[in-house]
Formats: structure tokens, sequence, C-alpha cells
């Protein structure tokens, strides 16, 4: 919040660096959406980026996001608008404005070429935040001040406390004594990553004895050393979908698929 909202009248971007899971987003969210910034600025957008992204749509997210914060009318036939079009109106819409941007999920570096014409510096003290898992990209020298900010994994003390917190938020107690050295164990088996921390107590709430817990563990232990490429995190949320009856299952079928993970797939066939 300190660099958002400091003197400096020049753009500056803020960049927020971490594993998945590690807490980025929730982070510049908590930020994003405090009254004293949003106060600070005329205009704010935010947008997520991820791996697969096509420009003109993010400058029209970027239209659509500024009106809606100022409940102002989108532009006709912005829909249909080239990418030189589109630029236009963002640049000639935020020349005049003190500014925030928050791109979340930054994967390519060259996405920060092609955008960054779009965010005029007029030395109003406008912001742009990214987050990313790529040091490469926090890092970036983006032609203007900035800023990184890195998030490490939760320490020990730190993640038992969430996982603690968690667990006794279902039941409404905490670990029975039989269970808290496994407990420990499966804990540190997130590495400190929050999201995966929460994954692991929902899990577990439903688990009752000490042999559904080992399962868990167990189980756990095999994803880790027979597949290298799945992280903590996503080893816990594969675990915790297994886990889902039947039906529940099946409800995964209705949503839609990331274009960059299915197309091969589909083309194979």
């Amino acid at each position: 919040m300190g660099w958002l909202m400091n003197k400096e009248q020049h753009q500056t971007v803020a960049s927020v660096v971490g594993m998945g899971g590690s807490g980025k987003t929730t982070l510049v969210a908590r930020a994003f959406t405090n009254d004293a910034v949003k106060s600070h600025f005329e205009c704010y957008a935010w947008i997520t980026v991820s791996q697969s992204y096509v420009i003109e749509d993010l400058l029209r997210r970027l239209i659509k996001e500024f009106h809606k914060a100022r409940k102002e009318e989108v532009p006709a036939d912005i829909n249909v608008m080239s990418y030189n079009e589109l630029l236009e109106i963002l640049v000639n819409y935020l020349e005049t404005k003190r500014y925030l941007v928050v791109l979340d999920d930054v994967w390519d570096i060259l996405l920060w070429e092609r955008i960054r014409f779009s965010f005029p510096d007029k030395q109003l003290g406008s912001r742009v935040m990214l987050t990313t898992r790529r040091e490469d990209i926090a890092s970036y020298s983006f032609g203007v001040e900035s800023h990184v900010h890195k998030i490490p994994p939760l320490g020990k003390s730190d993640a038992w406390e969430l996982f603690s917190m968690k667990i006794s938020s279902y039941h409404n107690k905490s670990c029975s004594p039989e269970l808290l050295p496994l407990a420990r164990e499966l804990v540190e088996k997130c590495e400190g990553l929050p999201l995966a921390i929460v994954a692991l107590s929902g899990l577990l709430s439903s688990k009752k004895s000490l042999k559904e817990w080992s399962r868990v563990y167990n189980s756990l232990n095999w994803h880790l050393t027979n597949n290298s490429l799945l992280e903590p995190m996503k080893s816990i949320l594969l675990l915790s979908f297994n886990d889902l009856p039947y039906q529940l299952k099946q409800c995964f079928i209705l949503l839609p698929f990331p274009k960059r993970s299915c197309d091969h797939k589909y083309k194979a066939h």
C-alpha cells in the first residue's frame, strides 16, 4: 500500500512473486480493495492474464473494468474494435487520470511490451501491479521505477497455525492427540503453501479415524514420490478430488477446460 500511495508522480510497477498457492492474488486483492487505496485513484481495473491470452481481449476487459468502476457506459462496438482502436480508447481515457491496474497471473514478459502503450505516464502517480510465479518477470526492467515483493512459503509455526485454524473451523475443536503426529507430518508435505494447507484441512475434515488419515498420508507420499511433475498443492487438490463422492465428481465435467491444456487432446482424437 505504501508503494501504491507514495508521493512518486511517475508511473511505477509493483510485482508480487511466489509459488502457485502462496497467496499472491489474495495479498494484492487486499490492497486493491482497500478503501484508502481506492479513494487515492480516480479509476482502477483488475484483469487476470494467465498463460493463454489474446491481447485484444485483455484491452477490452480493461476498458470494461475502468468504466464499470466509475459506473460509466462502455463504448459502443467495443467487441469488434481492432488492437489500435482499443489502444486509442484506453490512452485517451487514462491520460488525464491517476489510475491503478492489476495484471494478475502474468506468465510472459512479452505481455508488458504489448500492453504498456495503453498505460500513459502523465506523472499523475499512476500504478501498475502484477502477480507472477516467475522471478525473471518480477525483476524485469519495466522502463519505470519498479518494486518487487517476494512471498516466501509459510514457516512451520505459521503453517501449523493455519492448518489448526481451518480444522477447528470445520469441527469446532482441535485435532485429537492421536492424530497430532500424523497431522504435523501432513502439514510439512504442503511445504508452506497456504492453498495446499487449506485444501488438505478440507480433505481431512471429513476423516475421523487415524486409519483414514494414514490413508491420505500414504496416498500423498505416493504422488510426491511417483509424479515429479506435481507440486504439493496439485497433489493435495488431486487427492481432494479423488475423495469426492461419484456424483460430485461428475460436476467437474460441466466446467470449461483451459484452452491451453486440452486443445492437443481434442486434435489427437
